[in-house]
């Protein structure tokens, strides 16, 4: 039904320019029926039933479509129709930019894919930069509290603004204002507030992290890291851990927050060489030499059958490992000149890994897709991920 109506809709780029003038017709019927002869809350409702990925391809078919796709209504026809997607987001410092880039994967439509893709069962993906016809809207980091969602702005400049709807609405509106303007924060909720630290400059100590309290509808500032826990960088992630905020940077430290006792403390940085994620409550680790997934059973990790192509293309230069719509998301990078010993750029690599539990109690992983999704120069750097489910 997708691939139909993506079909129909780029067909009416060709009936819309008619016929050569060469060709005479003996009759005049009447043109064939076309999508863009529909009233556009109807051509709204079919784009929100079609995969975001299609969009790029269908904004140039007509200014009618390309005005629908970058509309709010159709924000709010995916909302209603209950079709809003996962979005798979990676800001990037590269070394010609003096501000940090962020991107989007877009995932090619199997309607688009040619012949020889379509018999080696590959997806193209690739990373397009935000924002762009792919993702024309600002990446928000987003956290959930009982039956409402706040969202935080990942852009420049540095903004104090905070976002907040019902998650039976799909309006935002703004919600008190932070203390301090910042740009690309991080936010965790613990104990039902909203903890955010970073995104403002290494020396404004008094707000450097903030928590805000919904049912007082008011901000209060963290107690002062001293410097050496305080980063200029971008926060890369939160973890809770044992009931501790974990705050991992793109620096060589990482801090720790203890919200009971309220202390900062130096945190020793994680194992470079295991990244772990959990999908569907089942925690994964992915290393230089393996995949594997934690048995709870046995309180042990078990070797996941199937990827061992893919565990010597990544076994170096992992990135990052997500949820991404009930799959593992890996990211890595590669020289595009392995043999060399310089090399002055990277590719950088993404697969999607799912999981299948057999009954004798192995897990095997299939590779979905695999493929370069970006090229940059070898001295940049990754810096965040996040994934939102947006219309």
């Amino acid at each position: 039904m997708v691939t139909f109506w993506a079909e129909t809709a780029a067909s009416a780029a060709t009936t819309s320019k008619g016929e050569p003038p060469s060709k005479k017709r003996k009759t005049n019927p009447s043109p064939p029926p076309s999508l863009l002869s529909l009233p556009d809350v109807l051509i709204l409702n079919c784009l929100s039933r079609i995969p975001k990925s299609y969009y790029p391809k269908l904004s140039i078919v007509s200014k009618t479509f390309r005005d629908l796709i970058i509309s709010i209504d159709l924000n709010h026809a995916r909302f209603h129709h209950k079709t809003q997607e996962h979005f798979f987001h990676v800001c990037l410092k590269l070394p010609d930019r003096p501000l940090p880039s962020w991107y989007t994967l877009w995932i090619k439509p199997q309607g688009f894919d040619d012949k020889e893709e379509e018999k080696k069962k590959k997806k193209k993906s690739t990373l397009v930069q935000v924002p762009s016809s792919y993702a024309s809207q600002t990446p928000l980091l987003v956290v959930g509290i009982d039956s409402d969602v706040y969202a935080f702005k990942q852009c420049y400049p540095p903004s104090r603004v905070m976002f907040v709807r019902n998650k039976e609405c799909v309006i935002w509106r703004n919600a008190p204002d932070m203390t301090v303007a910042r740009a690309n924060p991080v936010a965790y909720v613990f104990d039902r507030k909203i903890y955010v630290m970073g995104g403002c400059a290494e020396t404004e100590s008094a707000n450097w992290g903030e928590v805000f309290d919904p049912k007082t509808q008011t901000w209060e500032p963290l107690p002062v890291p001293s410097p050496e826990l305080r980063f200029s960088s971008m926060i890369r992630k939160i973890e809770m851990i044992q009931g501790k905020f974990y705050v991992r940077s793109n620096d060589s430290k990482d801090s720790v927050y203890d919200p009971i006792r309220e202390k900062w403390n130096v945190a020793a940085k994680p194992q470079l060489n295991d990244s772990r994620c959990s999908v569907g409550n089942v925690w994964y680790s992915c290393r230089p030499n393996s995949f594997l997934w934690f048995d709870n059973e046995i309180k042990n990790w078990r070797l996941i059958k199937g990827l061992s192509s893919l565990n010597h293309s990544c076994r170096s230069g992992l990135i990052e490992t997500v949820c991404y719509d009930g799959n593992l998301l890996l990211l890595w990078d590669k020289p595009t000149k392995p043999r060399r010993r310089v090399c002055e750029d990277k590719y950088i690599c993404c697969a999607l890994i799912s999981f299948n539990k057999r009954k004798n109690g192995q897990v095997w992983g299939k590779v979905e897709w695999s493929n370069v999704v970006l090229t940059v120069p070898s001295s940049y750097r990754f810096l965040r991920s996040t994934v939102i489910r947006t219309g």
